[in-house]
């Protein structure tokens, strides 16, 4: 799950940025997005140096640096300390994607899930009943909804119809 979480953050830094994370280039630019992804890395989902550098092609000393000048870094570059809090903010929203769940809460999880499945299902089986049914009305009464539709009547006759129908079938 965790290299999960260290592509998730890559991407939104590399989303953010432009920046190729993987470059073996040392450009400023490059350095200060990948700090960004350590101190949330070590900071947020509590990393070890040792785990953030080995997804990174990096020494842990490197990953420790970089996290002690990580505030110096933001200090002097405001546009840097912005795009920071960006992916931060990006990254809360969404990391609770990427919670770890014990086997007893997904054993539940399924639980509740199956419970679930099979109500929808008894409510499709009811749709699915209700369906037929009006089917039969349907073709039950067409002769008579077919001959009222051949007509093309007005509305004012339509009226009629119903009230004549309406004392056929109430016995008036």
């Amino acid at each position: 799950m965790n290299h999960l979480k260290v592509q998730a953050i890559k991407n939104l830094v590399t989303s953010q940025t432009g920046l190729d994370l993987n470059s073996r280039y040392k450009t400023d630019a490059l350095v200060k997005a990948r700090a960004i992804c350590y101190k949330i890395l070590r900071d947020e989902c509590l990393m070890s140096y040792k785990y953030i550098g080995d997804n990174f092609g990096k020494n842990h000393a490197t990953i420790i640096h970089a996290c002690k000048e990580f505030k110096w870094m933001l200090q002097s570059d405001r546009s840097m300390e912005r795009m920071y809090h960006t992916v931060l903010s990006l990254w809360k929203e969404e990391a609770q994607d990427y919670i770890e769940l014990k086997p007893a809460e997904l054993k539940k999880e399924l639980k509740d899930l199956a419970e679930q499945n099979k109500m929808l299902n008894l409510s499709l089986i009811n749709v699915q009943e209700q369906c037929e049914e009006i089917r039969r009305y349907t073709s039950k009464y067409s002769n008579i909804v077919n001959l009222i539709e051949g007509r093309n009547l007005p509305e004012q006759k339509l009226k009629e119809v119903e009230t004549k129908l309406n004392h056929v079938l109430n016995g008036l």
